[in-house]
């Protein structure tokens, strides 16, 4: 099939050949997607990682759509991705807010004969109780507004649909969220 044939085969086609093992399927429904992923990877990066991880995410969240995307459903696949695309996206985020995996990234490989030990409880219990710190401060941090805006900003809301919802004025949302930025980054917490 030519690359010309390709550009005019639907969304919808494109997910049903890509099922189907056609990777110029795949390839085309990436190509049409990567500039909404790269998109969003912008919006979420200044949080502490690079973009080309919330990319990664995002095509991660696009590769799900091509899976479990329904044609005898009523939503259009571009509607699937996207919905999908920014929950991966959003998820990346939480995780990263939440320092879920932080002992991970930090610490050495244990040695096979520690893996049978049982977990010390006092470690346990401070690592919540510093989890749940974090969590306290980027609530303290932030005022209700900044908080608010951070939350419709990361489920996808332009700014327009911000003010909106806020009741205030677009050039209130980009400052609420330059302000998020900059306390986050100075409270080392991105």
């Amino acid at each position: 099939m030519t690359n010309e044939t390709a550009c005019k085969r639907s969304d919808e086609q494109l997910v049903f050949d890509a099922r189907n093992g056609d990777t110029d399927a795949l390839a085309q429904l990436i190509t049409r997607f990567l500039p909404f992923i790269k998109y969003k990877a912008g919006r979420y990066s200044f949080v502490g990682l690079e973009q080309d991880d919330f990319m990664q995410e995002g095509l991660i969240g696009l590769f799900t759509a091509v899976k479990g995307y329904d044609s005898n459903r009523s939503t259009s696949f571009k509607t699937y991705a996207t919905i999908c695309i920014q929950s991966k996206m959003s998820s990346c985020f939480t995780q990263l807010l939440r320092q879920k995996h932080l002992p991970l990234n930090d610490y050495l490989p244990i040695d096979d004969s520690l893996l049978s030990l049982e977990p010390d409880p006092l470690e346990a219990y401070l690592l919540w109780e510093e989890e749940e710190l974090r969590r306290q401060q980027i609530k303290t941090l932030l005022s209700g507004l900044e908080q608010e805006t951070l939350r419709l900003y990361l489920s996808g809301h332009s700014y327009e649909e911000m003010a909106k919802l806020l009741h205030c004025t677009t050039k209130a949302v980009d400052n609420a969220l330059q302000r998020v930025r900059r306390k986050l980054r100075e409270a080392h917490l991105c």
